[in-house]
C-alpha cells in the first residue's frame, strides 16, 4: 500500500507486517540480572518507615518566635520602635530618647533587647556549626546547652560593660554623659538584634548561596555597627568639656575595640 510522506513514496508490504516479531517485557527483564538479587545488603525491616530528614527544629522554633515578635512590636508599638532605630543613627532622636528616659524596664527595650540576644547567639551558632568547632570546656554538651552558654555570655559581657560606665561615671562625677552613652549603647544592640535576624534566616534556610557570604555579611554588620557607635561615643567626649581627652581614649581602647580585635583574633586561631 503506497503513502505519500514528505513527497517521498514509501512502499510498505502489508504481507511483512505480520512476520515482525515483537519480544515482550517479560523476555527482555530476565536477560539483565535484577538489582535486587545476589547483594551482601541486609534488610533490617519489611515494612516501610517513614523518613525523617535532619532538620533544626529549635532553630525554627526560635526565628518562629523571634518574627512573631518583631510583628507585635511593629503593629503595637510602631513609633517607639521607629524612634529607638533612629535613635542610633541621629543624634536628634537619641536626645529625644534620653529626655523621654528611656528605661532598660521599657516594654520594647526589653523584648529588643531579647531579640539581640537571640539573634546574635543564632549567628554564633550557626558560626560555629559550620565551622565544625566546639567548645573544649563545654565537653559534648549538644547544640541547646552551646547557645545557652553563648547568650549567658552576651548577657554577663553587657551587664559587667554598663556597670563599668556607670562605676566609672560615678568615680569621675559624670552620671550625665555615663547615662547618654548606655543609651547609646543600648540602641546599638536593639537596632543590631533587627538587622542580623535577616543575615540568621539566610545562614539557616538558604542553601543555593554559601554560608560563607552571609557569616561575613553578618560580621561586617556587626562592625559598622560597632564602628558608628565608637564614632558617637567619641563624639559625645570630644564636645564635653568635663570628660578627659585621656580617659576618653584609654576607655575606648580596654573596653571598646580590644575586645573586638580579640573576638576577631580567637576566631581566626580557633574557629576558622
Amino acid at each position: 500500500m503506497p503513502y505519500k510522506l514528505n513527497k517521498h513514496i514509501i512502499s510498505v508490504d502489508s504481507a511483512k507486517l505480520h512476520t515482525i516479531s515483537v519480544g515482550s517485557p517479560l523476555d527482555d527483564t530476565t536477560i539483565v540480572p535484577s538489582l535486587f538479587q545476589s547483594h551482601l545488603l541486609t534488610a533490617k525491616n519489611s515494612k516501610s518507615e517513614i523518613h525523617y530528614t535532619n532538620y533544626d527544629y529549635l532553630v525554627s522554633g526560635i526565628l518562629l518566635f523571634l518574627y512573631i515578635l518583631f510583628v507585635w512590636m511593629y503593629v503595637s508599638n510602631y513609633k517607639k520602635l521607629g524612634q529607638i532605630i533612629k535613635g542610633f543613627y541621629f543624634s536628634r532622636y537619641a536626645n529625644q530618647l534620653s529626655r523621654d528616659e528611656l528605661a532598660i524596664g521599657n516594654r520594647v527595650s526589653v523584648f529588643l533587647s531579647v531579640f539581640f540576644v537571640f539573634t546574635l547567639t543564632l549567628f554564633i551558632g550557626r558560626i560555629l556549626s559550620y565551622y565544625g568547632y566546639h567548645p573544649s570546656f563545654l565537653g559534648k554538651s549538644s547544640l541547646p546547652v552551646v547557645s545557652l552558654v553563648t547568650a549567658l555570655f552576651i548577657i554577663l559581657a553587657y551587664c559587667i560593660k554598663f556597670a563599668t560606665i556607670k562605676l566609672f561615671g560615678f568615680i569621675f562625677n559624670l552620671q550625665k554623659e555615663a547615662s547618654d552613652y548606655m543609651l547609646t549603647i543600648f540602641l546599638f544592640c536593639n537596632a543590631l538584634g533587627l538587622f542580623m535576624l535577616p543575615v540568621v534566616i539566610g545562614i539557616t534556610f538558604v542553601k543555593q548561596v554559601s554560608p560563607q557570604v552571609f557569616i561575613y555579611s553578618g560580621m561586617g554588620i556587626i562592625a559598622l555597627f560597632l564602628f558608628v557607635r565608637i564614632i558617637r561615643g567619641l563624639i559625645r567626649g570630644l564636645y564635653s568639656s568635663e570628660i578627659s581627652k585621656i580617659y576618653l581614649f584609654l576607655y575606648l581602647c580596654a573596653l571598646e575595640i580590644l575586645p573586638f580585635i580579640i573576638l576577631v583574633k580567637l576566631f581566626i586561631l580557633y574557629v576558622k
